[in-house]
């Protein structure tokens, strides 16, 4: 709940209103890539809703993230209703799926690997440490490019136009760049992993979701030092751009 919460608060959304930002998130990231028409209406669904809260704030501003694009401007000139709406789909997408993806590997990798759990029950200042190395290793997203040069990628030929999904994660997998890359060191001190990419595109929540992720792990250990993996349980992986473990079945306790 820790991403839905953080977003709907920055949004100034009611809490009530949380469930819906799950279900639409689901539904466009999850569900839509293979179901388009899901997809499209979750989508129409969340611009009417931003549409009407954009009208509420037109009418009463608030300390959200709405209200301060109805007050900013671009080049001099106040924001395009479709620039603001666009920014709210962004925030809600781009903000809840990535970070609990990434808090549920973290979670899936502490469960199945008991040592690393154990260390950091054992040294909680080590866990700003291993945010880094979990979205190194545990990487959530995979995004586009276009293609601007026909080109050759092994044997098939990409044109002008098209689109390609990079495997950001390949990218911090490379021996050259990281010792023992296949490795989660917790304590890995040098670690410029393209998690959150890099450049013009790199994600402008980083330190919003870093913060989301040490959160969760920090409060989640000091109540539940000890969980596993249940035995011969499955934990089934969401696919598309967004990679993280949909369900975690897990023991509490010794």
């Amino acid at each position: 709940h820790i991403p839905t919460r953080v977003i709907a608060h920055m949004l100034g959304i009611p809490q009530e209103d949380e469930a819906r930002f799950t279900d639409w998130t689901v539904r466009v990231l999850q569900v839509g890539p293979t179901d388009h028409e899901v997809g499209r209406t979750a989508t129409r669904e969340v611009l009417e809703f931003f549409r009407e809260q954009v009208a509420l704030r037109r009418e009463e501003r608030g300390e959200d993230v709405i209200s301060h694009l109805l007050d900013a401007t671009l080049g001099g000139a106040p924001l395009s209703e479709r620039h603001i709406l666009g920014s709210c789909f962004l925030l809600l997408l781009a903000g809840i799926d990535t970070t609990w993806s990434s808090i549920g590997a973290s979670l899936w990798h502490l469960a199945a690997h008991p040592a690393d759990r154990e260390r950091l029950v054992a040294e909680p200042e080590l866990v700003p440490t291993a945010v880094e190395e979990l979205l190194r290793a545990y990487a959530p997203v995979t995004m586009a490019r276009e293609v601007v040069g026909e080109t050759l990628v092994g044997d098939r030929r990409v044109c002008v136009g098209e689109r390609v999904l990079l495997p950001f994660p390949a990218g911090n997998r490379d021996a050259s760049q990281f010792e023992e890359p296949d490795v989660v060191r917790l304590d890995r001190e040098r670690n410029r992993h393209f998690a959150f990419g890099i450049g013009i595109h790199r994600c402008l929540g980083s330190n919003l979701a870093r913060m989301e992720l040490r959160v969760a792990l920090e409060e989640w250990l000091a109540a539940i030092p000890e969980f596993s993996l249940v035995e011969g349980g499955h934990v089934e992986w969401t696919g598309g751009q967004v990679r993280g473990p949909r369900t975690l079945p897990m023991v509490i306790g010794p």
